[in-house]
């Protein structure tokens, strides 16, 4: 946005005793409310306790520095259980009965392109702070998101596996959402343009827990490597069926694998390799999750959650409520936080990003060098 523009808003970011003060936008009363979206509750729910209170963290600094031209922020949170139809249905009452700004939201991609779409012709921001689905790429004017395409993923875990791992042959299963068929799609091209070979494919809901015919056929194969873009539940379960059956073939999987639930289930079950995106997220941060949660180790939508609950501040200093001007600030955006850099694309894709392997052993996972 211009400078003169800028100048106009007069938005002001200052740091007084380390938290940040807003100013700016139209004067208006009352509190900005703000919606959120994510997995309290089922699978993938550490992700979406911890993201609960990355939002929680940062409101609590805004609020404390006196709120957005002296109006605070207040969110409504919604458990969309990993689930569209949850997600769907908290979205609508998000809009409709709370009359947010915005939505802080999903967590996972199949929440998020659930109420999306809707979210778009009622001409609601939603900043989603961990969906990945190349497929919300295409959402429209008001999508934007702090966490990458799994175009980055995909391509990331490829390229290890080819590369590092030294695979040359490949059965995937995966769980049939946005976010496991984008990641499937993904990897799978970029394999096989390195010379790998993509000996299977097998699909099934997220809430199946019976995946003896899938491995069976996996095993059947002799591929020598498993990709497995599943959500932790059913992965725990399909990890666990995978011994029974003896089935050799080493495991990759996906980003949910750094839920600590999942970890803990696959303790005594053998070696696996899933990526994770690289954050420089402080300790003191994670030390004030941990003290909200109860939680021991803290997944990496934390940090991401926090920083789009700020990001979303600064646009609302600089916009106000329009949300017209508030899309148009945040595609503007460059901010600096706990993730790292922030800038978004034509599309609100996050720019950027970069992954590292990870190893998950005897309940433990740890960055392999």
């Amino acid at each position: 946005m211009k400078n003169t523009l800028i100048a106009v808003a007069i938005v002001a970011l200052l740091i007084v005793g380390g938290a940040r003060v807003y100013t700016a936008g139209p004067s208006e009363k009352g509190p900005i409310k703000i919606g959120f979206i994510g997995p309290l509750t089922g699978d993938a729910a550490s992700f979406g306790v911890v993201a609960k209170a990355g939002v929680e963290l940062a409101i609590e600094e805004i609020n404390a520095a006196g709120g957005i031209n002296d109006r605070r922020i207040e969110a409504v949170y919604e458990d969309g259980q990993c689930s569209p139809t949850e997600a769907s249905s908290a979205a609508s009452k998000l809009m409709n009965i709370d009359k947010v700004t915005a939505i802080l939201g999903g967590t996972c991609s199949t929440e998020t392109s659930s109420f999306a779409p809707a979210a778009m012709q009622n001409k609601t921001v939603v900043l989603s702070y961990c969906s990945s689905a190349p497929s919300l790429s295409n959402t429209g004017e008001y999508f934007f998101r702090n966490y990458p395409s799994d175009l980055l993923q995909g391509k990331f875990m490829a390229e290890y596996a080819y590369n590092t791992l030294g695979a040359r042959d490949m059965y995937i299963i995966y769980h049939t959402t946005d976010w496991g068929t984008g990641l499937k799609d993904v990897f799978s091209k970029r394999f096989q343009e390195l010379g790998g070979t993509v000996v299977g494919v097998e699909g099934s809901a997220q809430e199946e827990r019976d995946y003896k015919t899938m491995l069976t056929k996996a095993k059947a194969s002799d591929a020598t490597f498993i990709y497995a873009p599943m959500y932790p539940d059913g992965s725990s379960v399909a990890m666990k069926q995978a011994k029974d059956l003896d089935l050799k073939a080493r495991f990759i999987g996906g980003d949910t694998w750094d839920d600590p639930k999942f970890q803990a289930a696959v303790a005594m079950l053998g070696t696996f390799i899933y990526p994770k995106l690289e954050s420089p997220a402080a300790d003191d941060f994670t030390k004030k999750v941990q003290a909200k949660t109860g939680m021991e180790e803290v997944v990496f939508c934390a940090a991401h959650a926090y920083d789009a609950t700020h990001i979303l501040a600064n646009a609302l200093s600089e916009a106000g409520t329009d949300p017209d001007k508030l899309a148009d600030s945040l595609r503007a955006t460059k901010y600096n936080g706990l993730i790292g850099h922030v800038e978004f694309d034509e599309h609100g894709d996050m720019k950027g990003g970069s992954y590292v392997a990870r190893k998950i052993e005897n309940g433990k996972s740890e960055v392999l060098r």
